[in-house]
């Protein structure tokens, strides 16, 4: 699987060709000097959140055209990955400044690009760091990915950080899930879910990541309980149906 620097490397080569040759935008004053002095002030690597977030707001709507903003959007993207959780331009917004861009019609390798960061990203926040994933982030992810293909990618049965992000989410969202399914985008997911627990032996797992922190992360433990009495009341209803 790439890794999320080799994603965003490629990322950085494949727009390459872009540049800001020919930006312009609204002179009505929406578009405020300074921001536009900000975004000029730095080469594309050294931008900060700070010097982005008013043109991602205006890009290709009141300010520039598809290829400057194909000429940033490397740089976007790897501002959010430095700061998944709290960042000024979030997945989201980015989804909706890429659809409004119809980038599925974009070359193939632009696309790729774009998956590739994704996926890579994805692996980095489930996995690699303890991280507040909750609904919201699961919907900005199956923005571009199935959720059955994120829920494969996150590896609960090997990295105790995934595990650890699984427990915290199933606390605040397994009573949704359990109960009819927790809706993603439209559309309601539940055996996805039940099929991560089963094929992951959680429920066992569980159980062994209980006593090693019965000292330690008090906090982790009471939820790991409460996790497993959800998971195992649904099971043992569901085995007597």
């Amino acid at each position: 699987m790439i890794q999320l620097i080799t994603a965003i490397k490629n990322l950085y080569d494949t727009f390459s060709k872009y540049t800001t040759e020919g930006i312009h935008h609204c002179d009505c004053g929406c578009i405020k000097e300074e921001e536009v002095r900000k975004l000029n002030s730095k080469t594309l690597r050294n931008l900060e959140e700070d010097d982005l977030v008013s043109y991602h707001g205006s890009a290709l709507y009141t300010w520039g055209d598809i290829e400057h903003y194909k000429h940033y959007l490397p740089r976007i993207l790897e501002l959010r990955s430095l700061n998944r959780n709290h960042a000024f331009i979030d997945l989201k917004e980015i989804f909706s400044k890429l659809d409004y861009g119809k980038w599925n019609d974009w070359d193939e390798n632009e696309k790729q690009a774009i998956t590739d960061f994704i996926i890579a990203d994805w692996i980095e926040f489930a996995n690699k760091q303890y991280s507040e994933i909750r609904d919201i982030e699961l919907k900005a992810y199956a923005n571009f990915l199935e959720l059955k293909e994120l829920l494969r990618l996150w590896d609960i049965s090997k990295s105790e950080k995934a595990l650890k992000n699984f427990v915290y989410f199933f606390y605040y969202h397994g009573t949704q899930i359990l109960n009819g399914g927790l809706k993603i985008n439209d559309k309601k997911y539940e055996e996805d879910f039940i099929s991560l627990i089963l094929t992951n032996k959680l429920v066992n797992r569980l159980e062994t990541e209980f006593f090693k922190n019965e000292v330690y992360q008090q906090d982790y433990k009471e939820k790991i309980s409460i996790v497993l009495q959800m998971i195992e009341q649904y099971l043992k209803i569901k085995n007597h149906q």
